[in-house]
């Protein structure tokens, strides 16, 4: 995807590459951990190392179209019929998620980047943060997250967690489900995942 694209691509200017051991480290974020992993890795100065990053984003997301994860439009459209309320919860810095969603028509109703909170993923802070600003409670929420990171926010601000991909296969347990692609996947079917917990049926 263009995140995971925009390391590499930093890494390339720096004259390194971006090994799947590197991405394993630094999935899910926060992107402080990012640029110093980047930074020791190539022995560059970690504001030399951001500004590039900022830079090979700033061209990608001008010159790439936007990619999804598969079935995440789908859901998020979904859900803007039924009412609702969504937001995008990253661990970026806002001047990076502002650049990375410039191009996108995402049906959410509002964003919140780690530039707001006093502390990131893993922490609860932007999930709370969210919920706030929502007024949703947080257990009657599911964050969707394809990290470690991101999972262990999520449950630590109180909410249910869909945790998708290989990253977080291993996780799935009480307030956590586990599935290989958000693909086909409808409110009722994330309903139906967390109904042993409590969840309520996210269209009532």
């Amino acid at each position: 995807m263009l995140w995971e694209a925009a390391q590499e691509r930093t890494m390339t200017y720096f004259g390194q590459t971006w090994t799947a051991e590197d991405q394993a480290a630094s999935i899910g974020g926060p992107l402080e951990r990012v640029v110093a992993h980047m930074s020791t890795r190539t022995g560059a100065d970690e504001g030399h190392v951001a500004r590039v990053l900022v830079t090979e984003i700033e061209h990608m997301v001008a010159t790439l179209p936007a990619q999804w994860m598969p079935g995440a439009r789908d859901l998020l459209a979904q859900a803007r019929t039924a009412g609702v309320p969504t937001a995008i919860v990253s661990n970026s810095w806002r001047v990076l998620l502002d650049l990375l969603l410039a191009n996108v028509d995402f049906p959410v109703d509002l964003t919140v980047s780690a530039s707001e909170v006093g502390r990131p993923k893993p922490h609860p802070d932007p999930y709370l943060r969210a919920c706030e600003l929502l007024e949703a409670t947080p257990g009657r929420s599911v964050v969707v997250e394809d990290s470690p990171t991101g999972a262990a926010a999520g449950l630590a601000a109180g909410c249910h967690v869909l945790a998708v991909g290989p990253a977080v296969q291993e996780l799935d347990g009480r307030g956590v489900r586990h599935v290989a692609t958000l693909d086909g996947l409808t409110l009722d079917d994330v309903s139906a995942l967390f109904s042993g917990d409590g969840v309520q049926d996210p269209k009532a």
